[in-house]
């Protein structure tokens, strides 16, 4: 089994008069190793979407402006997305991806459409051939900030894709090493391991198809979401144009899941790929995939001293739970019951207005 949980009770504390255990739970991620704590108190509060969703595209904005305050050694993929050189690099190569529209860029997830993700991707194989050229280059970093939370300098969506050099990234160099290890041990892809565990259990599990969409089993952070093929793929570069398309396709849908079940509205991706001189190697214990992190819009940070000093992640939602949701955007109609409450468990005018437009469209 790779999935490994524990349960815990704490000591008895009183509160209000009363004295009372609370249970909780420790969870292993069998890729990378990461331990997550969740309170099943806490999970039990409810969760209201709180950011501000009257956004504005601000005014002279450097990356709709591209042309004016970017660097002009230019990348211009054939699907629309420009690369720009990152004018404060700390990699050999080190660009910033940004996509159209420009002039009034996409500020709410449900704006995203399937081309969005296309650009996405295509963009970010354009840019790893390019790296894997440059014989100093050990491996491709490639994440994206969505949102005035997600923790990036603009507010425009974009792509960071970097090359790797000297040392790798000590998170996938973790994960690298923990697959191979499971491979030795069991004589299996560990992602192909996962996922038949996750379909046995079943309750994760938010869409299989040519990707597996899952609720992290033991997460970095709240509603954080994985997605890999199944098909035996390390690298974007052992990839083709149809299999890439096909791979995105489906990943579309949990942007406006979240959107409008979670109330998410800020996020991060980051897709992990073996390094360029593993990567055929890899293709038996290692899987080109992605991490869907949310990020909270009503705290100042949302990493604390248990993320921070001792690598654990204490997580506020039970993944089973946020599946739930997640996976009725994918079987069934989008339901407006579902749509995030705000805290007090009122409607959000604005989300439910989002949510009608929505609607409006796929009639």
């Amino acid at each position: 089994m790779l999935l490994k949980e524990y349960a815990g009770k704490t000591l008895a504390f009183s509160t209000n008069g009363d004295k009372k255990e609370v249970s909780y739970i420790t969870r292993v991620d069998p890729l990378s190793g990461t331990v997550a704590k969740i309170s099943e108190e806490r999970a039990k509060r409810g969760f209201g979407i709180v950011a501000n969703l009257d956004l504005h595209p601000i005014k002279d904005c450097p990356f709709c402006n591209y042309e004016q305050y970017t660097p002009k050694e230019r990348i211009y993929h054939s699907n629309g997305a420009v690369s720009v050189p990152n004018k404060f690099p700390w990699e050999k190569l080190d660009w910033i991806t940004i996509y159209p529209p420009f002039g009034e860029h996409k500020l709410l997830l449900s704006d995203l459409y399937f081309e969005d993700m296309e650009r996405m991707i295509e963009s970010s194989y354009d840019l790893a051939l390019m790296c894997s050229k440059d014989p100093e280059v050990i491996a491709f970093m490639d994440f994206t900030n969505w949102g005035t939370f997600a923790g990036a300098s603009q507010q425009h969506p974009h792509s960071q894709r970097r090359s790797i050099t000297f040392v790798p990234d000590p998170r996938q160099e973790q994960e690298w090493r923990t697959c191979r290890e499971l491979y030795q041990k069991y004589g299996r892809n560990p992602f192909d391991l996962l996922s038949e565990e996750e379909r046995l259990d079943g309750r994760r599990v938010i869409h299989d198809g040519s990707v597996l969409i899952a609720s992290a089993f033991a997460p970095t952070c709240t509603h954080e979401i994985i997605v890999y093929p199944h098909e035996p793929i390390s690298h974007i570069l052992q990839t083709h144009n149809g299999s890439r398309a096909a791979m995105m396709r489906p990943v579309l849908g949990i942007f406006p899941a979240l959107f409008f079940y979670r109330g998410i509205t800020d996020l991060n991706i980051a897709v992990h790929m073996a390094p360029f001189r593993q990567m055929e190697e890899a293709r038996k214990y290692y899987r080109w995939h992605m991490h869907i992190y949310p990020r909270k819009s009503r705290l100042p940070m949302d990493r604390a001293g248990a993320e921070i000093g001792f690598e654990t992640n204490v997580i506020e939602a039970l993944p089973e739970s946020t599946a739930s949701a997640l996976r009725q955007w994918y079987i069934e109609r989008p339901r407006p019951d579902l749509v995030a409450k705000r805290e007090d468990g009122s409607p959000n005018p604005k989300l439910m207005d989002e949510f009608n437009k929505i609607m409006a469209v796929c009639r």
